[in-house]
C-alpha cells in the first residue's frame, strides 16, 4: 500500500510535467495491479459470503478501487498511452485517486497510531459544536459590521475601497472576520479603516471580537479537544484493562473452579498476563499480597472474575477521596 502511494505521487509528478510516461510506470502499474488483485481474490475465496457481511465497508471500497484499476490498465492495454486517450481517461485517473486511500488501513497496525486517530474522530462531535458557536458569533457580527458600513458609505476615498472589499456583503464581512482571528488578513488592516471611516466604537468591538475569538474561543476549541481526548483515553484504558483482567483470570483459574486462590494467584506472578495486569495498574508487583487482600472483598482467600475486575477498576488510576 506504501509503495504504491509512492508510485502514484511520482506518476502525478511526472504527469505534472507534462513527461512522457516512461516504460517502467507501465509494468509497475501491472505489477501493482496483479499483486492487489490476487489479494483480492484470495480474500474473497477465504471469507466467501462473509466477504460481503454488513459492517465490512473496507471490503466494498477495496472491490471497487480495484476493479477500477483492472479496467484502467486494459484499457491503456488496448488503447496505448498517448496523449489524446490518457486526455480522455481523466475521469477513470481522478477516480483511480481513491487508491491513496487504501493506506489509511496501515493504521489498523500501528497502534499508536490507530490511538491517535481514534481519538480525534472521538473528538469530533465536541469540536463540530464549538465550530458552530464561532459560526454563530461570526454571522451575528458580521451583520452588524456590514451594516453599519453600508450606512457610513461615501463614495470616494481609499479607504472606502478598502471597506468595501472587507464588509461589501454579509458573506464577504463573514470571511473578513474569519480571517481575521486564522491569520487570513491582519487585523490592523481591518481596524484602521473601521475607525477613520466608519466610528471609533465600530474598530474597538472589532478589537474586542477579535481578542475574544483568538484568546477565548479558539483555546476553548483547543481545551475541548483535549478533555475529549482525556475522555476517550480513559475509557480506553478501562476496555483494556478489562481484557488483561480477563485474560489473567482464564490462565490463573488452572482448576476451572471459577475463583483464584493466593497459591494459584501466586504461582503465576512470573506470567505475562500478569505482568501486564500489573503495569495496567501501575502498581509494583512486589505488592502482590497487598493487592489480593485489597481487592478480595469477600475475605474468603479467593478471587472471582467480577473481584479481579472491579478491584482493578478501581485501583486503576490516581487515587480519589473515597478511596
Amino acid at each position: 500500500l506504501v509503495l504504491d502511494n509512492i508510485f502514484i505521487g511520482v506518476q502525478a509528478d511526472s504527469i505534472a510535467r507534462q513527461e512522457e510516461s516512461p516504460p517502467m510506470f507501465a509494468l509497475f502499474g501491472w505489477l501493482f495491479c496483479v499483486v492487489f488483485t490476487a489479494e483480492l481474490l484470495l480474500r474473497l475465496f477465504a471469507l466467501r459470503r462473509q466477504f460481503f457481511k454488513f459492517g465490512e465497508w473496507w471490503n466494498y471500497f477495496d472491490l471497487t478501487v480495484v476493479t477500477l484499476q483492472v479496467a484502467e490498465e486494459m484499457i491503456i492495454a488496448i488503447l496505448g498511452r498517448d496523449r489524446d486517450v490518457m486526455t480522455s481517461m481523466r475521469v477513470v485517473r481522478a477516480l483511480r485517486l481513491l487508491r491513496i486511500l487504501r493506506v489509511l488501513r496501515v493504521i489498523r497496525f500501528v497502534s499508536e497510531l490507530k490511538k491517535v486517530v481514534y481519538l480525534i474522530v472521538g473528538s469530533l462531535p465536541s469540536f463540530f459544536w464549538a465550530m458552530v458557536l464561532l459560526a454563530l458569533l461570526i454571522y451575528a457580527l458580521a451583520i452588524f459590521f456590514t451594516q453599519l458600513v453600508a450606512d457610513a458609505r461615501t463614495p470616494h476615498g481609499e479607504q472606502w475601497e478598502v471597506l468595501h472589499e472587507f464588509f461589501g456583503s454579509t458573506l464577504v464581512s463573514a470571511l473578513t472576520l474569519y480571517q481575521a482571528v486564522s491569520g487570513g488578513v491582519d487585523w490592523q488592516q481591518i481596524a484602521t479603516p473601521l475607525v477613520q471611516q466608519v466610528s471609533p466604537f465600530v474598530g474597538v468591538v472589532f478589537v474586542m471580537y477579535s481578542l475574544f475569538a483568538v484568546l477565548v474561543l479558539l483555546n476553548l476549541v483547543t481545551g475541548v479537544f483535549v478533555d475529549g481526548a482525556m475522555r476517550l483515553s480513559r475509557a480506553d484504558k478501562e476496555i483494556e484493562l478489562l481484557e488483561k483482567a480477563y485474560q489473567l483470570f482464564q490462565k490463573t483459574d488452572a482448576d476451572g473452579s471459577g475463583d483464584v486462590t493466593w497459591l494459584e494467584f501466586k504461582n503465576r506472578l512470573s506470567s505475562p498476563e500478569m505482568s501486564k495486569f500489573f503495569e495496567a495498574l501501575e502498581i509494583s508487583m512486589a505488592r502482590a499480597d497487598d493487592l489480593f487482600q485489597i481487592i478480595d472483598h469477600s475475605e474468603d482467600g479467593k478471587l472471582s472474575l467480577e473481584e479481579l475486575v472491579a478491584g482493578g477498576l478501581m485501583l486503576q488510576g490516581p487515587a480519589k477521596a473515597i478511596d
